[in-house]
Order: structure tokens, then sequence, then C-alpha cells
């Protein structure tokens, strides 16, 4: 009896065992579904890190293309710096009475109505890539008169505004600086104003006009009179030049301080004229001679003294009157010549002290 109950104890055990067994081999088999849930999220997690890192490529290679087109646009405008002056200074009293050659103004007027047909050109074909319709376009030539070519020009500003409006809205919004509002902010009404109503302000106020139209560095044989007044027949846009000067020179001191190179700081107009004026510090004893003055060398470096070659021993006497008169002495042959001497008298008064003595 004790026997076969040892015997089922054991096969209760077993039964147990792979019981156990088969248990823990099913908790280790994944399920293939949840392998295939697995590997799907991990693909579309990999994609999606692609799809932005891609995204970030594109955005960058974007921002750098709009910084070459505005640099070229930069770059025009500062070449046309020069041809603003000079027509400027067209409108001077001395050169209306001026008589010139029909060639050179055809040629003028040839290359600014090439350049003007190719400006209303390209406005005409950003406008048909973003509505999707054609428009007429209109070649200037030399029998246009002024009063057409300005209407043309007002009408296609005129269907163009809205869009730009719009375009500025949307990015001054995207990259307005989200700060604290304080107290001094809130009594400022231009801090609510948006970007289209500041530009609107300022291309409408009277008193900016008037400055367009004060000569001053634009202008300069205008300027060079001591009454200065507005003079409609001129453009001096000093103020905008300036400004856009001043922000390509803190641009371009921002680009080499990133790329760790000397820093460059630009200064406005102001803050030169108040560095100007601030009282330098001078040392009051320093005048009548009651302070000694001087100044500090540097150290004296890879210095040699002079040798002074310009007077002779009597070796070098010796030398050449040894080469007059046709003997040539080498390195101490004179002394050994000496030395011989010198032992010869010392014999000779040896021997005659001997009989001497």
């Amino acid at each position: 009896m004790g026997d076969d109950d040892d015997d089922d104890d054991d096969d209760d055990d077993d039964q147990l065992g792979n019981s156990d067994e088969d248990n823990s081999g099913d908790k280790a088999k994944p399920n293939a579904s949840t392998v295939r849930e697995l590997m799907a999220a991990s693909k579309t997690f990999s994609s999606t890190i692609a799809a932005g890192a891609q995204s970030d490529v594109a955005k960058g290679e974007a921002v750098k293309r709009q910084r070459k087109t505005f640099d070229t646009l930069l770059n025009s405008r500062i070449r046309l710096q020069k041809a603003l002056i000079s027509t400027n200074s067209m409108a001077a009293e001395q050169h209306k009475n001026e008589t010139a050659s029909d060639a050179p103004v055809e040629a003028a007027e040839a290359a600014a109505l090439a350049l003007l047909n190719n400006l209303t050109n390209l406005r005409l074909s950003l406008e048909e890539s973003r509505t999707g319709q054609k428009r007429k376009r209109t070649l200037f030539d030399s029998a246009t008169p002024s009063s057409d070519i300005w209407s043309s020009l007002q009408a296609t500003e005129k269907t163009t505004l809205p869009h730009r409006k719009a375009v500025l809205e949307r990015w001054s919004n995207k990259t307005k600086a989200t700060t604290i509002t304080n107290n001094k902010a809130r009594l400022n009404a231009s801090v609510e104003q948006t970007l289209t109503e500041v530009l609107d302000s300022q291309l409408t106020s009277s008193h900016l006009i008037t400055r367009t139209q004060t000569p001053r560095s634009c202008a300069p044989l205008q300027s060079s009179n001591k009454a200065v007044q507005p003079d409609p027949a001129i453009y001096d846009d000093a103020d905008f030049y300036g400004l856009m000067l001043k922000e390509l020179l803190e641009q371009r001191s921002a680009d080499l301080n990133a790329n760790g190179t000397a820093e460059f700081v630009v200064q406005a107009p102001w803050q030169v004229a108040r560095d100007a004026k601030t009282k330098k510090v001078v040392d009051t004893k320093a005048s009548k001679g009651r302070r000694l003055r001087y100044t500090v060398q540097e150290k004296i470096q890879n210095f040699m003294a002079p040798e002074d070659r310009g007077q002779w021993g009597d070796r070098q006497r010796d030398e050449l009157f040894s080469s007059l008169f046709g003997q040539r002495l080498g390195l101490g042959e004179q002394d050994d010549v000496e030395s011989e001497q010198e032992d010869d008298v010392n014999a000779e008064e040896a021997g005659l002290m001997l009989f001497r003595s």
C-alpha cells in the first residue's frame, strides 16, 4: 500500500511539472499579432523621425535660398544708390539749362524701359502662378506716354496689395516674440498695431514724405546749400538706406560671432555722438614737466652687438706689408721665427758667459 501511494504521488508531481512547463512555454511564446503591431509602431516612429528630419532640411534649404535672394536684392539696392544720387543731382538748377546729345539719352531711356518690362513680366508671372489666371502683358516703349505707364503700375500694385498684406501678416504673427505685457507697453499704442498698419502709417505719413524730399546724403548738390528746403523733384531715402546697411552689418557681425571670430558691434549714430561728448580722463600733472614721459620699448630679440672693423691691428698691418714685399706668413709663422731668433741669441750668450766666467 505504501509503495502504491508513493507511485501516485510521483505521478501527480510529474503531471504538475508538465503543466507548469506548458504554462511557462505559453507565456514565453510571443503572440504573432503583438509582434506585428510592435513592428508597425516602430516603422511608423522611424518614418516620422525621417520625415521630420527631411522637413527640417527642406526648411533650412528654403531659408538659405531666401537669404541668398535677399542678399541679391540688397546688392542691387546698394548698386542703385549711385544712380539715385546722379538722378537727384540732375534736378539741380545748374543742370536744367544744359543740353546733351540725343544718343546717351536714348540709350538710358531704352535701358530703363527694358528694366521696367522685365520687372513687370516678373510680377505678372508671380501673380499668374499664384492665381492660375493668365493676364495681359503690356510692353512699354518710347512711344508709350508716361501717364499710361504710371496707370499700369498703379493697377498692378492695387491687385497685388491684398496678397502682400496677407503674407506679411501671416509671417509677422509667426515670428512675433511672445513677451509679457508690462504697464509701459500698455501705454504704447504701437505695441498693439499689426505690421501692415505700421507700414501704412509710415507710408502715408506726411512727415516721412517731407523727409524723403529733404536733400541730405542722397542729394549732395542740394544739401551743399546753406538754406536746405524740401524739393519735390528729389528722393532722398537716407534713413531707410542707413537702417538697411546697419541691419546688414549687424547680420554679418552675428555670422562672424557664430563662426567664432572676433566680435564686431555696430553702434547707432546717437551712441557714437554720446561717446564723443563723454569727458576724457586727462592727467593734469603731465604738463610743465611735472611727470616724466617715457615709452616702454619691446624686448630686443635676435640682436647681435656690432663688431668694429674700421681699425686695423698689428697683425693686419704685418700681413699687408709682408704681402707687398712678396712674403706670405701663415698663421703663427711669425711667432715661430721670432722664437727661433730668440733661441739663437740665448745660445750665443751662453757660450760667451762660459768664457767670461
